[in-house]
């Protein structure tokens, strides 16, 4: 398996090759889903995937946003400037800058992002019909989920340590509804690490544990995973260095076929370079609800050293379960809150006592516990590690009246330098010896000296000249093992052009209630059917008693037994069924029976994506909520089949845990879970999140055979229905009554504002 490594910056990239990083992924300045990372300009990028290939590591770019359109033209230059650098792999989550790549640079390999939405067999199969050669799965994926998807054929990337999102990435909304940074664009504020209130009960509900799969490397192995991905291209260099190795280790023992579990040390060395609420083994090994989410503290918890045994205004006397160091960073943890602050002072092990000197004002007693945020030591080390080292081969020839000639070789490669002619001697000829031990000082580059042979006679060879031709030599080496090592990307195309077909949507309305369902239909809506329960039995009641001619949501993430139990019914169905929206883009690699449309979970943002959805057989697309009304303007020209929600609540995030069975400590039986059914009083339905500024937001059940899920939705609904200029006007109706709904399909039909309470959403503030 990959070993996959996080690099935020150059000097990350340097500490994942000194620790043994198979591959990097890191991102362009622009169009990266974490663009608070640092991440490479045109220049660095260059240089950084020319000093991988020379050390054989690979490098996948992020490209893996949606884009608008007027951000077209600057992504093709960076396609054209992928290919001529000769990246190992670009993530795309966009369908438009999927469609361009094919299309100008075909010879580039493809993986699909985990913002793409790929969590069961059928989307892993479209992402290797379409070319794509990895798809990066969902975190929500069960073990056997990722089983089935490898057998397809595609290589299979799963997240194997560090913070997770908490909603189904890909499918979140939050940050760019509160604000105007985009988690699709890079931009997330990470509203999910926040405090909420849940039924008066406060904590950070929506903030998941860190994930740790290091001693689950066989399991995944043996399910077919191709690549390990290490979270972390926010975090410090020293944390890819820390965990890379950590990951390398394991790695090595099991390619060597005596795996080895991580170490108590190794386990605390994880942890102390950064944790939260210590680790779970996520999803695909069975994790739920209050396994996931650490409502305690949202930052890294660090590691307990010991106990505050006596303290005064200026100093405390710490009894140490573990050893102080000087420059640790700690922490003292009151029931008033922490304090942290950097300890100066001589190291101390484990078992005795350290006087610490406090900052003024910290208010410190006994019985407080300190832990260790940053380990100076483990930070040291990780910086001094010293980055991969390649024998190269040296043969020198320094002959009176011929040119100065040195051969270099890795094994593989071999380049020659020549320099000038060299002078016969007048008194002391250079001495072989002597040029063999100046050819060995190879300095910080990337070369440790191997064999080393010097031809000499009657010249004279001044050392200047050596060091100048090693170094050359070495230099053209290094290129020569990374043009070698990069992979063909073929040559360049054409940019495909993003003609839309005219043909404006019908009126459409999706509806979870059959009041709702009933009102739309008698105002003409194409009424789309987005039920609460999608177990077999309960939808074949539904579909059995709906009227002809009405359309069905698919979920937006199921497993694929339950994406196949859908398709049947909907074959069964297929005469008085309209048709599906597909909930995510995998779901194109499914036969549907009957006709089909891009829902709001494949978002389109510009006319390469409505170009090639369009041409897979949609029968429209949604435009994204996260298009100003200019931006919506350039979408629609020519009125194409571009649906437009002019109401409605945005699903802000599509969570894999429930709060409710969070709240009351339940770690299983979340397939199994009766509360909303049985209409306990602990239940999900009809609760909220409430933040800090007393915004209430909802909470919808989505019931599947694998489990619920929950959709977080907006606090107050979207409200365009007076913009009479959009023509594919669509309406969902989620938490309102008969009364409500009337009122909101009155209101869109004769185009003015309904007069309920809600945002302008996106309209005229851009999100980044």
């Amino acid at each position: 398996m990959e070993n996959l490594a996080p690099a935020g910056n150059r000097e990350a990239l340097e500490r994942a090759d000194a620790a043994g990083a198979d591959a990097v992924y890191l991102g362009y300045a622009a169009f990266s889903a974490r663009a608070g990372a640092g991440n490479f300009d045109r220049r660095e990028l260059a240089e950084a995937v020319a000093y991988a290939h020379a050390r054989h590591m690979r490098v996948h770019v992020t490209l893996n946003t949606l884009v608008k359109d007027r951000e077209l033209p600057e992504i093709a230059e960076v396609i054209r400037f992928l290919r001529e650098i000769r990246v190992d792999a670009v993530l795309v989550q966009d369908a438009g800058i999927l469609r361009m790549i094919r299309s100008l640079c075909p010879g580039l390999t493809v993986h699909a992002s985990t913002q793409m939405t790929i969590h069961n067999r059928t989307g892993a199969a479209w992402c290797r019909d379409q070319g794509m050669s990895r798809a990066v799965l969902a975190r929500e994926c069960s073990l056997e989920e990722i089983r089935r998807c490898a057998e397809t054929g595609i290589e299979i990337e799963v997240f194997g340590h560090g913070a997770q999102c908490v909603a189904v990435s890909g499918q979140c909304l939050f940050s760019s509804m509160a604000g105007e940074r985009s988690g699709n664009r890079g931009r997330c504020a990470q509203p999910c690490r926040k405090e909420y209130l849940w039924r008066g009960r406060r904590g950070a509900w929506l903030s998941p544990r860190d994930v740790c799969l290091r001693d689950e490397l066989p399991a995944l192995q043996d399910a077919g995973v191709a690549s390990v991905k290490l979270e972390g291209r926010a975090k410090r260099p020293e944390y890819a260095a820390v965990v890379t190795a950590e990951y390398r280790r394991g790695l090595d023992s099991l390619e060597e076929g005596h795996f080895r579990k991580a170490g108590k040390a190794e386990k605390e060395a994880l942890a102390q370079i950064f944790n939260r609420g210590g680790f779970m083994k996520g999803y695909a090994f069975g994790c739920e609800d209050a396994e996931v989410i650490y409502p305690e503290r949202v930052s890294h918890c660090g590691v307990e050293i010991g106990r505050t045994e006596q303290a005064d205004a200026r100093f405390a006397r710490v009894r140490l379960a573990r050893s102080l160091g000087d420059g640790d960073e700690i922490e003292f943890r009151t029931r008033g809150g922490a304090g942290s602050l950097i300890y100066a002072g001589k190291d101390t092990p484990a078992g005795e006592k350290a006087l610490v000197r406090l900052r003024e004002g910290m208010r410190v007693k006994a019985g407080d516990a300190v832990y260790r945020l940053t380990e100076a030591a483990q930070i040291r080390k990780a910086g001094e590690m010293p980055g991969r080292r390649v024998t190269a081969d040296l043969f020198l020839r320094a002959v009176a009246g011929e040119p100065l000639e040195l051969r270099a070789s890795d094994g593989e490669n071999e380049v020659t330098v020549r320099g000038e002619k060299t002078e016969a001697a007048r008194t002391r000829p250079a001495r072989a010896e002597e040029l063999e031990r100046n050819l060995r000082r190879t300095g910080e580059s990337l070369f440790v000296p191997g064999k080393t042979e010097v031809e000499t006679e009657g010249a004279f060879v001044p050392l200047s000249e050596v060091n100048r031709i090693r170094r050359e030599a070495l230099e053209a080496l290094e290129k020569a093992r990374a043009e070698a090592f990069a992979p063909d990307c073929g040559e360049e195309g054409t940019l495909p052009e993003a003609v839309l077909p005219a043909g404006e949507p019908p009126r459409m309305a999706i509806v979870r209630t059959e009041a709702q369902a009933e009102a739309a239909r008698k105002r003409g809506y194409r009424v789309i059917r987005d039920p609460e329960d999608y177990r077999e039995a309960a939808l074949e009641r539904l579909l059995e008693e709906m009227p002809e001619g009405d359309w069905l949501q698919i979920p937006r993430v199921c497993g694929e037994n339950t994406l196949q139990a859908i398709r049947r019914l909907t074959k069964k169905y297929r005469q008085k069924l309209g048709g599906v929206v597909l909930g995510s883009i995998g779901q194109l690699g499914a036969e549907w029976p009957v006709p089909f449309g891009a829902g709001a979970g494949i978002p389109v943002m510009n006319r390469q994506a409505a170009a090639f959805l369009l041409e897979a057989g949609c029968e429209f697309v949604t435009a994204s909520p996260e298009l100003t009304g200019r931006e919506l303007e350039e979408l629609t020209e020519g009125n194409p089949p571009v649906a437009v929600m002019v109401y409605g609540r945005t699903q802000l995030m599509l969570l894999h845990h429930c709060p409710a069975r969070t709240a009351l400590g339940l770690r299983d039986g979340h397939r199994e879970c009766a509360m909303c059914d049985e209409g306990s009083p602990e239940a999900l339905r009809g609760n909220c999140l409430e933040d800090t500024m007393g915004h209430r937001f909802p909470l919808l059940r989505q019931r599947l055979p694998e489990g619920c899920r929950v959709r977080l939705m907006n606090m107050l609904p979207t409200d365009w229905a007076d913009r009479k200029e959009i023509r594919g006007r669509t309406v969902e109706l989620t938490t309102e009554g008969p009364e409500e709904t009337e009122r909101v399909l009155e209101a869109v039909q004769a185009g003015r504002k309904t007069g309920l309470e809600a945002t302008g959403g996106h309209w005229s503030r851009p999100v980044e």
